[in-house]
């Protein structure tokens, strides 16, 4: 294989984790899907691609297939840190909250400043009534991001869950004043206020 087919492949391989990543954000699962395929055929020893076809397979709710995906990624590339949080993530959506505290944990030892994975050990912790240590998992990610409104969403959600209403009602509407639009918090919100009778 010449210079310009090397070149060629790379230029291909890139164009595929490009196009399927846009397919990935517009939740074409399926095309997505295609082109992490299109670039695994030319190189299948990439991290990326396997760690992008496992969250396409994901959103097709093929999780066993998606948690593979994710092995291969780490077994490319053990420092490879998405592929660690998006497992934990996985994992989060079936509920063994308990499990995904590991990868969650992986993923913070190799990237300390991951707020997503911060906000998703926070969840996690909440999930099984580890209040106190879900908090501070909250308070280090609002430290690196102060204006990321998801991390002010889930504590808000954790803080419904422990009963301390009126807190969880203000870290809403944090998260409102930093994204008006935000449905989840609204509704969030507004369900808390018709449970408590609060005006």
């Amino acid at each position: 294989m010449g210079l310009f087919d090397n070149v060629k492949n790379k230029l291909d391989k890139e164009a595929s984790i490009v196009d399927g990543n846009n397919c990935l954000n517009e939740g074409n699962f399926e095309k997505a899907l295609k082109y992490f395929d299109k670039g695994l055929k030319i190189d299948s020893k990439d991290p990326r691609l396997w760690n992008n076809k496992g969250l396409a397979l994901e959103g097709l709710k093929k999780f066993n297939k998606a948690y593979e995906c994710f092995d291969k990624a780490l077994k490319m590339d053990p420092r490879y840190v998405k592929a660690w949080y998006n497992k934990g993530l996985l994992l989060t959506k079936s509920k063994k909250y308990q499990e995904a505290l590991k990868y969650f944990d992986k993923a913070l030892e190799l990237d300390p400043t991951y707020v997503d994975a911060w906000n998703y050990k926070g969840i996690s912790l909440g999930s099984i009534k580890n209040y106190q240590e879900a908090f501070k998992c909250f308070d280090k990610a609002l430290e690196l991001a102060p204006q990321n409104f998801h991390v002010w969403y889930s504590k808000g959600l954790i803080l419904a869950k422990n009963r301390k209403v009126q807190e969880a009602i203000e870290h809403f509407d944090k998260a409102l004043e930093l994204k008006p639009d935000f449905e989840p918090a609204k509704e969030s919100k507004k369900l808390l206020k018709a449970i408590h009778r609060i005006p």
